[in-house]
Parts: C-alpha cells; sequence; structure tokens
C-alpha cells in the first residue's frame, strides 16, 4: 500500500475465528497468533464493545490505565465474549504480549499533551511505534484520530519516519465512535485521522 492511498477500516480487518477469550491477564494471549485487535486507551469501552460487536470472530483486547473507566468497559463489554479489558499502561501491557499477535491496533484520542514540555508524554512516541510494530503481523496495521491537528501531524511523522507507510483513514458513517468522539463532533470540531501499516 503506497502512503497517500486511502484507507477504509474493512479492507484492512484480518478478523480471525477462535476461542472466546478468557479475562486472566494477557498470557494466555500468545497462542493467538495475529488474531488480536488492539483498543490502546480503550476509556469506558463504547468503541471496543461496538467494535467486537461488529467483528465477531476478532478478539478485541482494551487497554486502560484508570480504574473507574476499566470497570466501564467490562461493564460495556461484559456480554461479549471476544471481548476483553485490562487494566495497565498500554506500554507496559505491550512488552506482555508476544510478537506477531497483533492484527490491527487502534489508539484513539489519547491524550495529545499539547504544550511543548509535556510532548514527551505522548504515547505515539518513536520507542513505542517501534514496540507496537513488533507485536504486530507483518502488515499489520495502527489506526490513529485525534481532535488535535499539532498531535496528528506530530504522530504522522514519527510513524513515517520509523518505516510504517502512512495513509489516510476514511470511516464509514456506521463505524462505531469512541466517547471522545461522539462529544468532538457534537461540537463541530475536526477529526484527524491515519492509517499506519507495518511493512
Amino acid at each position: 500500500m503506497n502512503a497517500g492511498t486511502a484507507v477504509v477500516p474493512d479492507e484492512c480487518a484480518e478478523a480471525a475465528a477462535g476461542t472466546p477469550l478468557d479475562r486472566e491477564g494477557v498470557g494466555d494471549l500468545s497462542t493467538r497468533q495475529g488474531s488480536l485487535v488492539l483498543d490502546l486507551g480503550c476509556g469506558n469501552g463504547l468503541f471496543l464493545s461496538a467494535l467486537a460487536a461488529r467483528e465477531p470472530g476478532s478478539h478485541c483486547l482494551g487497554i486502560e490505565k484508570k480504574d473507574y473507566r476499566v470497570r466501564q468497559a467490562q461493564r460495556r463489554s461484559s456480554a461479549l465474549p471476544n471481548a476483553r479489558v485490562v487494566k495497565g499502561e498500554v506500554e507496559e501491557m505491550l512488552v506482555q504480549l508476544p510478537p506477531g499477535c497483533v492484527a490491527r491496533a487502534y489508539l484513539l484520542f489519547n491524550d495529545p499533551w499539547p504544550k511543548r514540555r509535556h510532548a514527551l508524554r505522548r504515547l505515539g512516541q518513536k520507542e513505542f511505534v517501534q514496540l507496537l510494530a513488533s507485536r504486530l503481523v507483518p502488515g499489520g496495521s495502527c489506526y490513529f484520530a485525534s481532535d488535535s491537528e499539532a498531535y496528528f501531524a506530530w504522530s504522522h511523522r514519527i510513524f513515517a519516519r520509523s518505516g510504517w507507510a502512512v495513509s489516510d483513514w476514511l470511516v464509514p458513517r456506521d463505524w462505531p465512535q469512541t466517547e471522545f468522539e461522539q462529544h468532538f463532533l457534537e461540537r463541530g470540531v475536526d477529526v484527524h485521522r491515519f492509517c499506519a501499516i507495518w511493512k
């Protein structure tokens, strides 16, 4: 895929059939090579649960560090056998996953840390991008969305410079939204998106 090519989510979907996820840790995921779809910073689980319902053949794992949001996401996804939510820092959880087990990852509306002196706190650092790539299958993808144009441009540049093929991400009208996305769109705030494919 060439940079600049618009990507519709279902074109990159690699739904993989398998047994339902149990809700104990992440170690058992090592047996599901290439079957995972990650929601990195899943918040209250609105997007995660909608995605799991939309793709019953995928194993959808949400990672969230805030206790109350973990509880919200777990309640929201509790009836979905292919969804799981774990509490922790995204990078710490990624380290626990074996190489080549992730088909797709979503990095949606995480904190843009807009002040220059806080930029090092952003999740999408070069080291993170390299770690994520090591957990993806060849041709795996990461979908990014933000209300911050500066953060979007910054992340776009880091992914592109780290060897990913970065292109536009076009979402269909029925694509599930996060809680933050709903608020932004209701207020008329522009949302900036890209899709990065690991070569």
